[in-house]
């Protein structure tokens, strides 16, 4: 008589003596009631007995197994224990190969990235096991290619930056990987259901963060890639937008690539952070009049005061260290410490502008010292507004209350400490006499 037990993807598993066959079924019962029962004390023997005396009946009896260990894992009380554990659970991985490899919907392959996760998740921080699991998530992709998991993917790449990082890798090694692994994310996405889809999107960010992270991300290598991954969706407001953030975080800003994915993303998504990459763009390009336009449009479209505040004092200082317009920087610092009073920064930036203004202030060096007065003004409201800007804020007062009028001279205009001045033109502000 031929007793089978079926497995849950309809392949059975034949057993040509009878004897054997009903010890096996009576094993594989107890040991499935008591798994899903969680009485995992009473699961593990007749596991056992199918893992060693039926190991080909049904590909259940693995799955089943890797979460009985993982049980006994997060149980185990010493490391030779958790050793213990971690070996059975890879040999469970091994066996399920070698009975069913060829599996249809689970192959080598896909057991194979499995294996690899659990090598990262049991042995983190060993170095040698790190190599293993690499490895093994080499030989599942050789295995599967386009249909690896996303998961396993993802973690592929995590390990090839820890070897990167602990110097058993190159960085081109890394570098490597990661344009696989990112053109199989691609590869993936065109034909991704909806849902499908958001996931994927989610691991292709965090390789891309992994990239950006490891620090190995050459423009060279990585420009090429993401040339055809614009050209070949040029109009997908996401896409533009996020080659160009990358191209940024990668530091790769130069490049002709940059030049249009920006100018596309503002073309599709004229919002302010958009702009803003223009304005930056530019910046770098030294076409200041484009920059300032830009960052114009940045200010006019954005909401958020703290990043409009941004914005008001970057085009401050580019109207102050370009263009020397120093009547229009102030009032562009003054536009962001009116969104960001705690900000010191907007005031350390006035009082460099004043005292770059001194020289043409007034009809002689005296008048040309009180303008002194003002910067530190400014510096001393930047420290004590804002405890960050302290150190620099200290820097510019030691430096320019070496300019301010001394006690004679003051004393000749008629001057003594404490006064109140007025300075004039456009700066237009009142100050408190002091002396060197």
């Amino acid at each position: 008589m031929l007793v089978a037990i079926v497995n849950a993807t309809g392949m059975p598993g034949a057993i040509s003596n009878e004897s054997d066959s009903i010890e096996c079924l009576k094993n594989y019962s107890i040991y499935s009631l008591n798994l899903k029962k969680k009485m995992y004390a009473y699961t593990v023997e007749p596991w056992n007995y199918m893992f060693s005396k039926c190991p080909d009946i049904n590909v259940g009896i693995y799955s089943d197994g890797i979460k009985l260990y993982s049980h006994f894992y997060k149980k185990a009380d010493n490391q030779a224990r958790k050793a213990e554990v971690v070996d059975t659970i890879m040999m469970i991985y091994d066996q399920r190969i070698k009975y069913f490899g060829n599996h249809p919907k689970y192959p080598e392959g896909w057991v194979l990235g499995r294996k690899a996760l659990d090598i990262v998740k049991y042995k983190r921080g060993d170095a040698k096991a790190m190599k293993e699991a690499y490895d093994t998530f080499l030989s599942s992709f050789n295995k599967l290619g386009d249909k690896s998991e996303d998961v396993v993917l993802f973690n592929w790449l995590k390990t090839s930056l820890s070897l990167y990082k602990h110097g058993d890798h190159s960085d081109q090694q890394f570098l490597n990987d990661f344009l696989t692994i990112s053109t199989v994310l691609e590869t993936k996405l065109i034909t991704a259901n909806p849902k499908v889809k958001d996931r994927i999107l989610k691991v292709r960010n965090g390789c891309e963060e992994l990239l950006v992270k490891s620090g190995t991300g050459n423009c060279k290598s990585i420009e090429p890639l993401l040339s055809d991954q614009f050209n070949s969706d040029s109009d997908n407001t996401e896409n533009v937008k996020r080659i160009a953030l990358l191209l940024e975080k990668l530091n790769c800003t130069k490049s002709a690539l940059y030049s249009e994915v920006v100018e596309k993303n503002y073309e599709l998504n004229p919002s302010h952070s958009s702009a803003y990459q223009l304005a930056q763009m530019f910046l770098k390009k030294k076409e200041f009049n484009k920059a300032e336009k830009y960052y114009l449009h940045a200010i006019e479209s954005c909401l958020g005061d703290v990043v409009k505040s941004n914005y008001y004092y970057e085009l401050a200082v580019l109207e102050y260290a370009q263009n020397k317009n120093y009547l229009k920087a102030r009032k562009l610092a003054r536009e962001a410490i009116a969104l960001k009073g705690d900000w010191g920064k907007p005031y350390l930036l006035i009082g460099n502008l004043y005292a770059a203004e001194s020289k043409a202030y007034g009809d002689d060096d005296f008048d040309h010292s009180t303008v002194y007065w003002i910067a530190l003004d400014n510096f001393s409201k930047a420290k004590r507004v804002d405890p960050q800007c302290t150190e620099e804020a200290n820097k510019q007062i030691s430096l320019y209350s070496q300019y301010i009028p001394d006690q004679e001279t003051g004393f000749f205009h008629g001057l003594k400490e404490g006064d109140s001045y007025t300075i004039g033109s456009w700066i237009n502000e009142q100050t408190k006499v002091r002396f060197r």
